[in-house]
């Protein structure tokens, strides 16, 4: 149960009725997607009595939701995790249940979206099961069970997702939405395809189910509104809108410039999670031309150590294989003994690098938003960072960091700006200090977090009076819809049981679940005639 006691420099009337707000994520380990599900809850609970973070809004009388927070996961380990959330000093642990942990996340090392899908529905399920009086359901990842709350479950509270960036964006095949070679051809490739497009259609069928969609960037909006081109109707009615997420300003220390002026071994920072897609071997690759460049053009600049670090889970494969290929690109350059590698960091490691790096370098290509950036700017550091989604929005090219092209010869002629000229490093830093200060801390995003919610909750009351006053054929328009999207489910079901049947001897190659099934009803049929 999570107190919702509200500060003391709070007006009465600016506090409302209070609210019970339930968030349904389906792994809250450690990344962005994370953080910002973490950062809702918080600023939908009162602000801090104690609360001396410096804002624009700090003279102002906050609004507040005094909301009871509820946050339904089907995985949350304490090994892996933000300290808000784990047991038993965080301030959000008692308000975390772990639903459905039994069930598989995939299935022989494939099916992970239908798998997520699958968990999805069962978590909002058991929230609504829980919570039934919830005055607002918050998704983000997957809106797959939106259909669920709003339709089947015909819960009394509003629907709002976030969506970080489309799914439909995010597979093997691609990177952050640019299609790569993987080397599939043949039937198993056309039958991925197939499989893909059925997941993706159910994406873009049941996000329109929200009540109110957010996105993290324009970038994200300018995407979604390209790879599902049916929501242009939402977006025409402003139902699709910007929250950037913020920082809790409270968890860095504030920079000293002055002793970072005079240091002499501030590393070259990289912070993300161990994904290919994070693009961190061009940095392997600029941080070894800048090395031999140096040595060459200016030998008596010291080059200050890379390290690398970010969120690695265990369990999760392309973690551990993509370890090991950083590893192995950093011995085949000739640097690994200038490149220190430190998976899973603490928060209060993460602060102390980005506090004392020289610069922060970003290398994800077309990121969706990058909330690293934000943190190293607040933090003093430049951002060195590719020039495309997120970051864009975020970064002043040429004074709180630098934007260049995704190639190793252009992050290592950034990088060399600020090497050989460390004043430049500073005076960026501050810039970007007091750039995020104002734009991203989160009493900014309180207030606008609880304009969503109103919102939210305002077009929920609109939706509801709606299917009263069409006396059923909006239900039926909407259920036949779902219908639809069921049977779909149903038939990739049967398809993943088939294949993994196949795998086992259970069933011949050609033969199937629904074959098999059909075979066993015609002799059942054929017993009771003789």
């Amino acid at each position: 149960k999570t107190t919702t006691t509200p500060s003391s420099h709070i007006s009465p009337s600016n506090i409302m009725k209070e609210k019970k707000i339930v968030f349904i994520h389906l792994d809250l380990g450690i990344g962005g997607a994370e953080n910002l599900i973490i950062n809702l809850a918080l600023a939908s609970l009162p602000p801090p009595q104690d609360d001396n973070i410096q804002s624009s809004t700090k003279n102002e009388e906050l609004e507040s939701l005094n909301a009871k927070v509820l946050i339904y996961t089907t995985h949350c380990s304490q090994t892996h995790c933000f300290s808000e959330v784990k047991i038993p000093t965080g301030i959000l642990s008692s308000s975390v249940a772990i639903v459905g942990s039994f069930l598989p996340s995939t299935i022989c090392g494939g099916g992970h979206a239908l798998c997520s899908s699958l968990r999805i529905l069962y978590a909002s399920y058991k929230a609504y099961q829980d919570h039934p009086d919830a005055d607002l359901f918050v998704l983000d990842v997957l809106p797959t069970s939106i259909p669920l709350l709003t339709t089947w479950l015909k819960c009394t509270g509003s629907v709002l997702f976030y969506c970080h960036f489309p799914d439909k964006l995010l597979t093997r095949d691609t990177v952050n939405g640019v299609p790569v070679e993987n080397g599939n051809q043949g039937v198993l490739s056309s039958v991925k395809r197939y499989y893909r497009g059925i997941l993706d259609f159910i994406e873009e069928s049941t996000m329109r189910y929200a009540d109110l969609i957010l996105v993290n960037s324009n970038f994200t909006r300018q995407e979604v509104q390209r790879v599902f081109p049916s929501l242009e109707e939402e977006l025409e009615e402003e139902n699709l809108k910007i929250l950037y997420p913020p920082i809790d300003l409270t968890k860095f220390v504030v920079p000293n410039f002055d002793e970072k002026m005079l240091q002499k071994q501030n590393p070259i920072v990289s912070l993300n999670r161990f994904e290919r897609k994070k693009n961190v071997g061009i940095l392997l690759h600029a941080y070894a031309l800048l090395r031999s460049n140096l040595r060459s053009e200016k030998p008596e600049v010291h080059i200050p150590p890379l390290i690398i670090a970010g969120g690695y889970d265990p369990r999760n494969i392309e973690n551990v294989q993509h370890l090991s290929e950083l590893k192995a690109l950093a011995s085949k350059l000739q640097i690994m003994d200038k490149v220190q590698f430190q998976p899973n960091v603490a928060d209060t490691q993460r602060s102390y690098l980005l506090k004392n790096a020289l610069c922060v370098v970003y290398t994800p290509n077309r990121e969706h938003f990058g909330i690293v950036p934000i943190e190293s700017m607040y933090a003093g550091s430049p951002v060195i960072a590719v020039n495309s989604g997120g970051p864009k929005e975020t970064i002043l090219d040429g004074k709180t960091g630098f934007l260049v092209e995704n190639d190793d010869v252009a992050f290592m002629e950034a990088m060399k700006k600020i090497v050989c000229n460390v004043s430049l490093a500073v005076d960026m830093g501050k810039n970007g200090h007091e750039y995020v200060r104002e734009k991203f801390g989160m009493e900014k995003f309180r207030l606008s977090w609880c304009k969503m919610v109103m919102e939210a909750l305002k077009r929920g009351e609109v939706r509801k009076r709606r299917e009263r006053e069409s006396g059923g054929g909006y239900d039926v328009g909407v259920r036949f819809v779902g219908y639809m999207m069921e049977a779909t489910i149903a038939l990739i079901v049967a398809w993943v049981i088939t294949v993994v049947l196949r795998l086992f001897g259970v069933v011949g190659d050609e033969s199937s679940v629904v074959g098999e099934v059909r075979a066993f009803f015609s002799k059942e049929k054929v017993a009771d005639e003789l």
